[in-house]
């Protein structure tokens, strides 16, 4: 049995979207498993169907795509944070992205037949759903329109700004391939700003 202090983290969540009724939250409650991973681990592999909409309860995930041999890292995902490989979720297609995490990683999940049932049955679950993606949405937006308008200064910047423990919990080339540059040229960037 799940822990009640961890559905009750995911209800905040929901509630900060929608006002659940108990009807509607235990609906979901009953819907939500607790999953583990350790370091390492993949929680969606490249290649795999995506099943799940997921919470990070606790640790640090990354999300990527291989390039020829080259991983490219597009998010980084933290506690409190939704994880999934959502367009293979949405489609229902071999995922192109693997999602790995860094650190030991609890999620809270939903599978994808309990989460298109709530959305059938409950007003409140097709709209906590449809705000997640226009969420969702926004994100990968911001991120394409930082890579096209800012130097890598100013995305490393940002991306400091937006969470300054970044650097403690995610390695320097896993940073870099976000931000779209070599680690070296990385390193030139810190030096620079800690000069």
């Amino acid at each position: 049995m799940m822990h009640s202090d961890k559905t009750a983290i995911l209800k905040n969540i929901f509630n900060k979207l929608v006002q659940l009724d108990a009807v509607e939250w235990d609906a979901i409650r009953v819907c939500i498993k607790e999953r583990t991973f350790k370091k390492g681990a993949f929680l969606c592999r490249e290649g795999q169907v995506e099943d799940y909409l997921s919470v990070i309860y606790e640790g640090t995930c990354r999300g990527f795509y291989n390039k020829t041999g080259e991983e490219i890292s597009v998010a980084f995902m933290f506690a409190n944070d939704y994880v999934s490989a959502y367009y293979s979720f949405l489609s229902r297609r071999p995922s192109l992205m693997a999602i790995q995490a860094l650190s030991p990683v609890t999620v809270l999940s939903i599978g994808k037949t309990d989460l298109d049932r709530l959305c059938d049955t409950y007003k409140n679950a097709e709209r906590i759903g449809r705000l997640n993606a226009e969420r969702i949405y926004r994100r990968k937006e911001e991120r394409e329109i930082s890579l096209l308008t800012m130097s890598a200064t100013e995305r490393y910047l940002e991306l400091r700004n937006r969470n300054p423990n970044l650097l403690q919990q995610i390695s320097l080339k896993h940073i870099a391939s976000y931000l779209g540059i070599q680690p070296a040229s990385l390193s030139r960037i810190r030096k620079q700003l800690a000069e």
